[in-house]
């Protein structure tokens, strides 16, 4: 997905921080005789959740482990549940010249824009404090620190570690220095509840197997879903890369006696619910053993995060003490790899896992590619309660960049004509909403857009001005699709400094984009 006349939304975005008349965005069917004709924020595709395309990427790689190239769309047969399918799109991406745009334009304006361009993939390193031993974590902590003091030429690569919750280190770059320099210095806290004395020790030696706690499964489960809907706005394929010592969720049930009575916990519903979330984002799993060659059981864990691996088109690495060559051969593995989209044949929207295989035309070539997916309708929307969680998540401040929504803004500081409030205009790119034509002829398209401004000290001061709900005839939808959809929040804010951060839900596709941004009141 592109945007494209990136000077031209800036004049209207200038344009519409001229006329703050309301203190509120109008809504979408009141701007008929404010849209320009001229294309302004125009992507390849519109968001329809009526029809379901499934994104597939292939790596091919030879009897010796290298990428296999110059393969064609007629070379694969791609079947889904035994039935052909038939290629709508087919790619080709290998590693090229990454250049980095800011996000940032002149003057005030900014944009959650993805920042590479050029890049066959991103990478994401999560480095799992809580559900590894510390010693076993300070050891793999030295060994991607080796990695990257080799100065290795990366794709884009973001580093996050799982603590009490999912701890952004650093955002998406090439810049391998600066991402060994925030290696070096970060200390992992690792639990914040400790069950006994044992388990401070380690939270894998009771026993002799890996025995990880409800903190850990809970912030795990969390951290792969927030992932998942973070990343799930870039294009392309993302590896990630995770040093852990075992995943916390088990695919075989969990027996323990209590006061005489049999309790049984089945994790492996959960653990199918991550690994479609993150075959839905075209995110591949990369579990490296944090512990190396163990004397420890960690059967049960490992089964896990290989199942995951497999059923989203990565790899592992267990039972190896050069954790750099497995990080180093996970970030190597999916930077060339074909992608095959298709529209499925089936419209029986069952919620059942569709399996999907994939054949090549040429002897001894092995593809790693997503397990399948779950056929859920494409019209059935999130749970209320389930989205505004992932909602807040997203407008955490220290958050990264959500992108499946684009927008760009403009901070306006306090003034007389707007009242002494700090007001942004947010300008979203309708190609990223999801418009739906209703039995009235109109496009109907149900959002929210809010600003939080988190201060120094203390709780952020949110303004969400409730959920837009637009209703736009034909002509004007078509307006609309040519230059952007409108939304202006204003805060009163004293004097200081703050982080505000910028979010838009679109509530019928369940889609989300967020960005922070510094703002200085005086």
């Amino acid at each position: 997905m592109k945007v494209r006349c990136h000077n031209y939304i800036q004049i209207l975005l200038l344009l519409l921080i001229a006329s703050v008349a309301s203190p509120q965005s109008r809504p979408a069917h009141q701007q008929e005789n404010n849209q320009q004709s001229d294309q302004a924020y125009q992507s390849q595709a519109v968001v329809r959740t009526t029809t379901r395309l499934v994104v597939l990427d292939i790596v091919a790689r030879n009897a010796q482990g290298q990428p296999v190239t110059g393969l064609k769309a007629e070379d694969f047969v791609v079947t889904e549940d035994g039935k052909p399918q038939d290629i709508a799109e087919f790619t080709f991406h290998q590693p090229g010249t990454v250049t980095q745009t800011s996000r940032r334009g002149s003057g005030n304006i900014i944009s959650n824009d993805p920042q590479y361009s050029g890049n066959s993939c991103l990478n994401v390193i999560l480095l799992d404090a809580i559900n590894t031993d510390f010693s076993s974590h300070a050891y793999a902590q030295d060994m991607l620190i080796k990695y990257l003091d080799s100065g290795p030429s990366i794709q884009p690569t973001a580093v996050y570690a799982l603590e009490g919750n999912l701890k952004l280190l650093h955002d998406f770059t090439t810049d391998t220095k600066a991402l060994r320099d925030i290696l070096a210095h970060y200390k992992p806290q690792g639990p914040t509840h400790i069950a006994d004395v044992y388990a401070a020790a380690s939270p894998f030696v009771s026993r002799g197997r890996f025995q990880p706690s409800k903190q850990g499964r809970d912030v795990a489960f969390h951290a792969m879903t927030f992932l998942a809907q973070a990343l799930a706005g870039y294009p392309g394929r993302k590896n990630m890369i995770w040093i852990s010592e075992g995943f916390p969720l088990s695919l075989f049930p969990n027996t323990t006696m209590g006061d005489g009575v049999l309790f049984s916990e089945d994790y492996s519903p959960l653990v199918e619910k991550i690994a479609d979330d993150l075959m839905a984002a075209q995110v591949a799993l990369y579990p490296i053993s944090a512990a190396g060659v163990s004397r420890h059981d960690q059967f049960s864990a490992h089964t896990a995060m290989a199942s995951m691996a497999r059923r989203t088109g990565g790899k592992t690495f267990f039972n190896r003490n050069d954790i750099d060559l497995g990080v180093r051969t996970s970030l190597d593995d999916g930077a060339t790899y074909y992608t095959a989209e298709y529209y499925p044949k089936s419209k029986d929207w069952n919620g059942k896992l569709r399996h999907i295989h994939v054949t090549v035309a040429r002897p001894d070539v092995k593809l790693s590619y997503r397990d399948g997916y779950y056929a859920i309708n494409p019209n059935i929307r999130f749970g209320t309660d389930q989205l505004s969680r992932q909602f807040s998540d997203a407008l955490v401040a220290d958050a990264p960049a959500s992108t499946a929504v684009r927008f760009q803004a403009a901070v306006l500081p306090p003034s007389k004509k707007n009242g002494n409030k700090v007001v942004i205009n947010i300008a979203i790119d309708p190609h990223t909403l999801a418009f739906q034509e209703e039995s009235d002829g109109l496009e109907h398209a149900e959002l929210n857009c809010v600003v939080w401004a988190y201060p120094s000290r203390g709780k952020p001061i949110r303004v969400e001005g409730g959920t837009i709900h637009a209703a736009v005839k034909p002509e004007v939808y078509e307006q609309i699709m040519k230059s952007y959809f409108p939304c202006r929040r204003a805060l009163d804010l004293k004097s200081g400094r703050y982080t505000l951060r910028l979010g838009v839900v679109d509530r019928t596709s369940s889609l989300i984009g967020a960005m922070s941004t510094p703002l200085t009141v005086p």
